[in-house]
């Protein structure tokens, strides 16, 4: 679904974590998450890049060796997420990787969020 994109809410919004995830789910993801988020930021894989646009935002991930994976943790924890929901329970030491850490939530159920 095509929408106009929304301001970005920094610091706020809601990540959702769709690595892993099928382009099917994440779109129905997006579509559960989006009206409950002020805004809306994914971090997906290179395949799910056109499922995500439906997004306000997409961070892509890609193969980004210490470095770049450590500076992703960072822009999470900098961001100040309202909440980051990881709809799959694969990576489930993610969160562990970001401080300070925003409420983190598993799967897409009770996830309101403003």
């Amino acid at each position: 679904m095509r929408r106009a994109k929304r301001p970005i809410k920094e610091p706020g919004g809601v990540l959702l974590i769709g690595l892993g995830m099928s382009a099917s789910a994440l779109s129905e993801a997006i579509e559960t998450l989006y009206p409950q988020a002020a805004s809306l930021t994914v971090l997906a894989d290179e395949a799910n890049r056109r499922s995500a646009a439906a997004a306000d935002e997409v961070w892509i991930y890609a193969p980004l060796g210490l470095r770049g994976f450590m500076a992703l943790m960072r822009r999470i924890s900098w961001r100040r997420f309202d909440v980051v929901v990881q709809a799959m329970a694969q990576p489930y030491w993610l969160k562990y990787l970001v401080w300070p850490r925003p409420p983190w939530r598993q799967g897409l159920g009770d996830t309101q969020a403003q």
